[in-house]
């Protein structure tokens, strides 16, 4: 099974070579469709609780894959690593920091502001790494940006001169959390019983 969008290592664009659509696999040019909203289509394949893993792994071969002969799904393990893997960001304690779906809107409001694109325009067209190599660049005043170094930033321990700059802290971390699936509240439950 793929990673999730939130646990990929980091690749970066190569600006001297041009980005390519496809893999080579058992000697056969497999041709892609890698726009950014064709990929984010994949992802919400694998987080349907309805289907069984190989049937995760069949329609996103489906939706990936231009070719009318698909390949078998060990193939998906050659397009994830060498054309989707790209970001991962968590912050410094792991926790996940950003969510492409539930995010939509900042990132929408944060590509408008920093590059003046329009996503809404560009979901079949923008190349997936080009996608990702202008999020991971979102300047700090952007909300997408905002958002994350929220959801990052730890809570200090109590004092006396604190009280309130916690509060408005834990106020903005609820407002800006992210759903969480059953399996990710008991990776964090079981997280907290270690720490302590």
């Amino acid at each position: 099974q793929p990673p999730s969008e939130t646990q990929a290592g980091i690749k970066m664009i190569n600006i001297a070579k041009p980005l390519t659509d496809y893999v080579i696999y058992n000697g056969r040019k497999i041709r892609l469709d890698m726009s950014f909203g064709n990929i984010l289509r994949v992802y919400d394949v694998f987080k349907d609780d309805f289907l069984t893993d190989s049937e995760k792994a069949e329609f996103a071969l489906a939706l990936l894959v231009k070719n009318r002969k698909l390949p078998d799904i060990r193939a998906l393990d050659v397009i994830f690593r060498e054309q989707i893997e790209t970001y991962g960001k968590k912050s410094t304690n792991n926790l996940r920091v950003v969510d492409f779906r539930q995010d939509s809107a900042y990132i929408y409001s944060s590509f408008l502001m920093d590059y003046n694109i329009d996503l809404t325009g560009q979901y079949d067209k923008l190349h997936w790494q080009k996608f990702i190599a202008l999020f991971q660049g979102l300047s700090e005043h952007t909300k997408m940006r905002e958002v994350m170094s929220i959801r990052a930033r730890p809570v200090p321990k109590p004092d006396k001169y604190n009280q309130e700059y916690i509060r408005s802290l834990m106020e903005l971390k609820a407002y800006y959390a992210l759903d969480i699936s059953q399996e990710e509240r008991e990776k964090n439950f079981q997280a907290g019983l270690k720490n302590m």
